[in-house]
């Protein structure tokens, strides 16, 4: 499995996690339901859209401009078109009920387990983790979700784009009540995950703050196994 955590930045912000993530040539399917339906959705994919056209040429599938409410095997047939899925940001709890409603979570998995790549970036990031809870400190959960399990393919940790070292306090104190690793990606960095290992590719550093107490911080160009954390 190889997928892509983006930290939450424009496209220039997160330029070396895009350079492994999208090559020209692609076909790429968008996934905006971290927005909402109608103009911000559209938004979501014409910024995507043009922002992967500066980049080369790719093939863009854009999902959820319309009312279509596929089966899982039509969306999974759909999804094989593409090389990558591209699950950009937005309100982290509509997104997965986005998804549950609708049985992506798996289709996700099983696109991954094709040799599908998958980038995330914020919200999209967030869905890898164990859960989405660490989504609270941001976004509201007017969906009013309470199964906030997420994809889990992080070895039980979550993750916190658009970090900052000023929200250390504060995501120290969630990390000891929630018992949670947080893998902390700032605007301007991205991780990139093969096979439990995952690499920084900057430029600027990671951190990860452990249930024990402990802080470690990654440069770029840094790797670590998630089953050491």
């Amino acid at each position: 499995m190889r997928f892509y955590l983006g930290g939450g930045g424009s496209e220039h912000d997160e330029a070396a996690l895009w350079d492994e993530a999208f090559s020209s040539g692609q076909g790429v399917s968008i996934w905006p339901f971290a927005m909402a339906a109608g103009a911000a959705r559209t938004g979501s994919v014409q910024w995507l859209s043009n922002a992967l056209r500066g980049r080369g040429d790719f093939t863009i599938d854009p999902w959820g401009l319309d009312d279509t409410n596929s089966s899982p095997e039509d969306s999974m047939l759909r999804l094989r078109g593409s090389d990558v899925l591209a699950i950009p940001g937005g309100n982290t709890f509509d997104l997965l009920q986005h998804l549950q409603q609708r049985q992506l979570l798996q289709v996700v998995l099983d696109f991954l387990a094709g040799g599908g790549r998958v980038y995330g970036g914020s919200a999209g990031a967030i869905l890898f983790g164990a859960d989405i809870a660490m989504a609270e400190l941001a976004d509201p959960n007017d969906a009013g979700l309470t199964d906030l399990a997420g994809l889990d393919l992080l070895a039980g940790a979550v993750v916190l784009p658009h970090y900052r070292p000023s929200q250390d306090a504060e995501v120290q104190q969630w990390v000891h009540q929630r018992g949670r690793t947080i893998i902390a990606l700032p605007e301007r960095s991205g991780v990139a995950v093969a096979d439990w290992q995952a690499r920084n590719v900057g430029p600027d550093p990671v951190r990860i703050f452990t249930p024990d107490g402990e802080q470690h911080t990654h440069e770029s160009g840094s790797s670590w196994r998630l089953t050491d954390l």
